[in-house]
């Protein structure tokens, strides 16, 4: 099958024997649909706030969280000094 020669190819380097470039056609970021490459990651603040949400897990290490361990570990080391007197 010949190659169109006007269309613009992969190029990726394969993991195989050959090391032959990849002869797919590119997309418009210069790699065919199995070699794109990675994520740029969201750029608008909104895609940014999505994907924060979407990585939360527990909220353990928190600024809040950490804050109210501390408050607590405040009161707590309170009451031992209050029994003591």
């Amino acid at each position: 099958m010949p190659i169109n020669v006007s269309v613009k190819l992969c190029g990726a380097k394969a993991r195989q024997n050959s090391h032959q470039p990849c002869r797919q056609p590119a997309m418009q970021n210069g790699r065919c649909r199995m070699h794109g490459g990675k994520s740029t990651g969201p750029k608008t603040p909104e895609g940014k706030e999505r994907a924060a949400k979407a990585n939360f897990k527990h909220g353990f290490y928190t600024n809040a969280a950490i804050e109210e361990r501390m408050r607590m570990r405040m009161m707590m080391q309170w009451r031992k000094d209050l029994e003591t007197i």
